[in-house]
């Protein structure tokens, strides 16, 4: 029995409810998912059915199917992939885990993902307030600004911004930042790296900007995690900001009994 035929079981519209019709399809795919998966006939990664699939079977509107779909995903039960389609989301996430100084790379690596880089934006601009106090300089000194899209396995995970100092990397206007993780530049390149960092964690939005480039609709929640990072002589190196998936990630701390108070 194709799955067309077991969808088209579990979403059961009715024009004359109360309910509006948005959240009818909704349910009905939420049911047919997770008795899917519960049952065998589903895994993890299949195609949802598409957008007009949906529209035309269920004789609803295409707005009310995208609105839909986005709850869905904004719940995190599917993934929706420009160009692609929509796919059961995968349960387990990324986990970052924040007792040592974690590389995106290699966490997606050591769950057998494959990360990728886009830039987005690369230019010398004039450093704001907030990224003078962070990186300890005058106002008057020039920054680099590199925005990236990171993707594992060709889905949009996080984007990415970093301000350096030009006076430390003078040539970083030019060089490649598509392929090779920035720290391993900084370090091979230039001799300095990060050595220790102070982190940010605070539970945002998406906006309109990273809506599109993540690929999920505004409003989804992320995390935004701000980054201060020294080099051996305690020098500020690197600001950045990372917003990133809260459907695809989490953060996670070990934590041992000390002086308690209260």
């Amino acid at each position: 029995m194709s799955t067309t035929h077991l969808w088209e079981r579990e979403i059961l519209i009715d024009q004359r409810s109360r309910q509006p019709l948005f959240l009818q399809v909704k349910e009905g795919l939420k049911n047919w998912i997770r008795n899917g998966l519960q049952g065998g006939s589903l895994s993890e990664g299949d195609r949802v059915p598409s957008q007009n699939e949906l529209s035309e079977t269920l004789r609803v509107s295409a707005i009310t199917v995208k609105r839909a779909l986005n709850e869905l995903q904004r719940e995190g039960y599917i993934q929706r992939i420009q160009g692609r389609g929509s796919f059961i989301a995968k349960k387990h996430k990324l986990e970052l885990k924040l007792e040592h100084l974690y590389s995106l790379t290699t966490v997606a690596e050591s769950f057998g993902m494959v990360p990728a880089r886009q830039v987005l934006e690369l230019k010398e601009v004039k450093a704001s307030r907030r990224v003078v106090r962070y990186l300890e300089i005058e106002d008057d000194v020039p920054v680099v600004k590199l925005v990236r899209l990171r993707l594992v396995d060709d889905i949009p995970l996080a984007v990415d911004t970093s301000f350096l100092p030009l006076r430390l990397f003078p040539e970083l206007l030019m060089d490649e930042h598509s392929h090779g993780a920035l720290y391993d530049l900084m370090k091979t390149k230039y001799g300095i790296e990060p050595v220790r960092v102070h982190e940010y964690l605070e539970p945002v939005l998406i906006n309109d900007f990273e809506s599109e480039a993540l690929q999920v609709p505004v409003g989804s929640a992320a995390m935004l995690a701000e980054r201060i990072a020294y080099s051996a002589d305690d020098v500020p190196i690197e600001y950045n900001q990372s917003v990133l998936r809260g459907d695809m990630c989490r953060f996670s701390v070990d934590m041992h009994k000390g002086s308690l108070s209260g």
